[in-house]
C-alpha cells in the first residue's frame, strides 16, 4: 500500500459497516448507491485486501475489515473531539445530539424537563427517538446517548446511573370492588394487563410477594404499550403493573387506586449509555451533567 488512505473513502466504509447495507449507507451520506460501491472498491484496491466478505449473505466484514473499522471508530471520534476543541473559543457549545429513551419515560418525563437545557444551550440541537430497542441504534451510531432501564454491560459503552424507577399495581375503584381485591392472591380471579401474553412483565411484582399470598396469574390481556395499558385499566379492563410516575395523574384524580401498597415490586434503574469514544464530546458532557442534576418530582425525588 503506497498511497495514503483517503478520508472520504474511510468515512464511507465506516458508515457502511455501521448501517449494514449499501442502500442505507448511501441514504445517510446523501450519495448514490453506485458511488458507495465505487468508493469501497477503490479503498479495497488501495489497501490491497478485501474488507467485505462477499461470500456471505448480507454485509459482513472480513477480519481486516473489522480491524479497520475499530481504527476508524477511534479516529473519527478523535477528529470529532478535535473539531469541538477548535470551537471552544466560542461562548456556547454547539452541535446536534440524537437522544434515545424508552417510550413512556421519554414522553412522560424527559420531554417535560428538556426545555431548560435547550434554553441554556442554544447552540445545541436535539432529536429524540423513543423506542423499546435503544441498544441497536446506539451501537450503529444512530443515537449519541440512550436513556434506558435495561442493563447494557458492554465494554464499548459508558454507563451513568440516573433515576430509580418504582412500580405500582393499580386498577379502578369499581374493578377492585367487583373482584374483591384485598391481597395479591385475589388477582388470580381477575383479568391482568401485561406487556406480554406470558406475563413475564409481572415477575418484578411476584418476586416481592410472600409465598402465602402468591397469586396464580393466567388471565393475561397483552397490551404492548404502557400508555395504552393505562387507558385499558381506566376503562376497567384489568389490573395493571406500571412505573408509578406513569400513573400519577390517574391516581391523584381517583381514576385508579394503588393495590397492596405494603408490597414493593423490584425496581429498575435508568442510566445514560453512550459510546466511550464519544463521551468526552462537550455537548454530550453538558447533557449528561444536566440529566444527573435533575430530581424529577414524577419520581418522588
Amino acid at each position: 500500500m503506497d498511497a495514503l488512505l483517503d478520508l472520504p473513502q474511510l468515512r464511507t466504509f465506516y458508515t457502511l459497516a455501521q448501517v449494514g447495507s449499501f442502500t442505507a449507507c448511501a441514504r445517510r451520506l446523501g450519495r448514490t448507491q453506485s458511488a458507495v460501491s465505487h468508493a469501497m472498491a477503490k479503498l479495497e484496491d488501495l489497501i490491497g485486501l478485501p474488507l467485505l466478505d462477499r461470500r456471505s449473505r448480507g454485509l459482513r466484514l472480513t477480519e481486516e475489515g473489522r480491524r479497520l473499522y475499530q481504527a476508524c471508530e477511534q479516529a473519527f471520534a478523535t477528529l470529532d473531539a478535535a473539531a469541538e476543541d477548535l470551537k471552544r473559543h466560542q461562548t456556547q457549545a454547539r452541535g446536534r445530539l440524537r437522544v434515545g429513551a424508552t417510550v413512556e419515560f421519554g414522553s412522560s418525563i424527559l420531554m417535560r424537563h428538556m426545555q431548560p437545557f435547550l434554553a441554556a444551550n442554544p447552540g445545541i440541537e436535539i432529536d429524540f427517538t423513543l423506542s423499546h430497542d435503544l441498544l441497536t441504534p446506539l451501537l450503529r451510531d444512530d443515537l449519541d446517548l440512550a436513556i434506558d432501564c435495561v442493563e447494557h454491560a458492554l465494554p464499548a459503552l459508558k454507563k451513568v446511573p440516573l433515576f430509580r424507577e418504582t412500580y405500582v399495581v393499580a386498577c379502578t375503584p369499581a374493578f377492585r370492588k367487583v373482584h374483591r381485591l384485598r391481597i395479591p392472591a385475589d388477582l388470580a380471579r381477575c383479568p391482568i394487563l401485561s406487556l406480554d401474553k406470558a406475563g413475564a412483565w409481572w415477575n418484578r411484582f411476584l418476586v416481592a410477594v410472600p409465598d402465602r399470598d402468591q397469586p396464580h396469574l393466567d388471565r393475561f390481556i397483552a397490551v404492548n404499550h404502557i400508555r395504552a395499558m393505562i387507558h385499558a385499566a381506566v376503562e376497567g379492563m384489568g389490573a395493571l403493573l406500571v412505573p408509578r410516575y406513569s400513573v400519577l395523574e390517574e391516581l391523584e384524580r381517583g381514576d385508579l387506586v394503588a393495590l397492596f401498597p405494603a408490597i414493593r415490586p423490584a425496581e429498575d434503574r435508568f442510566s445514560i449509555y453512550q459510546k466511550k469514544v464519544k463521551a468526552t464530546q462537550e455537548k454530550q458532557k453538558l447533557l449528561t451533567r444536566y440529566l444527573q442534576a435533575l430530581s424529577p418530582t414524577e419520581f418522588g425525588s
